[in-house]
């Protein structure tokens, strides 16, 4: 997942020493961080129904090689095409990669610590997230924006040999998925959707931010390494904060209510960027805020599903992610453009993390619901008697 995170990431430290060598506008800076997710929109629910069929190794590894060959194809690009084509290839391979991970542990942890285990799973996007805006901005400026890609493919080589070496089938395993896609889908409930929908709005909102916060944050006169640093602000909370949020997950359950609250007040601090002079506080705050959302989401699959759909459940969530990263970015991107300034696309953030909480409110109120039509059945097929008792 850290092989993943860096390669994601990579884009946004370098973004404007492409931007400046290439020629291009900030929507096609948008769009390289986009069209990374573009193909996990339609490989990452055959990619989760593959992996319950085939096993979760052989999908492993061929998402790594995938990811691989994409960025040496980025690395060696002299044209916005090309790094085009080498991102959608690396998206093919490190969006089905996302799919099996958390299914893994899903098996590993299944009726055990999920939540801890998701919040330590968790905290592999923060890590990559501040190592590439910290140090690949450096990177890129002193040896070429080509460098720090060629260390993404350096360290997913690595993370392919770690997995060969490691990996083991789990013990809980309870079979595979023989069924039809369309079966398969239609057997997993309005309910995965909705979490789906929920990581969609999160995913558009934060991937924007971090898309353009170093290019922000040097257009308010901050030297290009110092702004890195501010945008990784955002992730120090998720890395430090996300075990303790699966602790209370586990411990206490309440997914949803994590959720909603990690959206408004995402969705209110967003908004005060362009007005304030406070960034390091607000990108603390917003840091810690984000930590909220992911351990909450990726433990609710496993509660909502039966375990041989829950490569499925978590293709779902990662095709909506796709869906997220491929209109944030972009649409973001397209605002500055069009206004000359930041403001409107961080309003735009803003609306996402609304979106976000008032989503998963949809899922809360749909197991009320649920619930008290199975306690209507039940009280009508009581005897007389034992409705008297009642």
């Amino acid at each position: 997942m850290l092989a993943f995170a860096l390669v994601f990431q990579s884009i946004p430290p370098i973004l404007t020493s492409i931007r400046e060598e290439l020629n291009i506008t900030h929507a096609q800076a948008g769009l390289l961080m986009s069209l990374f997710a573009l193909p996990g929109i339609f490989v990452a629910i055959p990619g989760g129904i593959i992996s319950d069929r085939f096993g979760m190794k052989k999908v492993g590894v061929a998402s790594l090689i995938l990811m691989i060959f994409g960025t040496l194809v980025v690395g060696i690009s002299k044209s916005f095409l090309s790094i085009c084509i080498g991102r959608l290839i690396s998206g093919i391979g490190g969006l089905t990669l996302v799919v099996v991970l958390p299914q893994l542990l899903s098996r590993w942890f299944r009726n055990r610590e999920l939540g801890i285990g998701m919040g330590v799973f968790n905290t592999a996007m923060p890590l990559g997230t501040i190592i590439s805006l910290n140090v690949f901005g450096i990177i890129g400026s002193d040896l070429g924006w080509s460098s720090p890609i060629f260390l993404t493919t350096a360290v997913s080589v690595l993370a392919l040999v770690t997995f060969l070496w490691l990996f083991k089938e789990p013990v809980a395993d309870d079979g595979r998925n023989g069924g039809r896609l369309s079966s398969n889908i239609a057997t997993i409930g309005v309910s995965m959707w909705i979490v789906g929908f929920t990581w969609m709005w999160f995913n558009a909102a934060l991937i924007s931010f971090l898309t353009f916060a170093p290019d922000f944050f040097a257009s308010k006169g901050y030297e290009i390494g110092f702004a890195g640093f501010m945008s990784s602000i955002v992730m120090m909370g998720s890395l430090f904060l996300s075990p303790l949020i699966g602790y209370f997950v586990y411990r206490f359950g309440k997914e949803e209510m994590f959720i909603v609250l990690g959206g408004v007040a995402l969705a209110l601090l967003i908004f005060l960027i362009p007005s304030t002079p406070f960034h390091l506080a607000l990108l603390v705050l917003i840091g810690i805020f984000a930590a909220f959302v992911p351990a909450p989401v990726f433990s609710l699959p496993s509660k909502m599903v039966k375990p041989q759909n829950l490569g499925l459940s978590f293709g779902i969530l990662t095709a909506c992610l796709n869906v997220g990263v491929l209109t944030g970015p972009y649409l973001t991107g397209l605002a500055k453009d069009l206004t000359g300034e930041y403001t409107a696309s961080l309003y735009i953030m803003s609306i996402f993390t609304i979106m976000q909480s008032a989503t998963i409110v949809l899922l809360h109120l749909s197991k009320c619901w649920k619930n008290r039509t199975i306690k209507h059945e039940i009280y009508k097929s009581e005897p007389a008697s034992c409705m008297e008792e009642a």
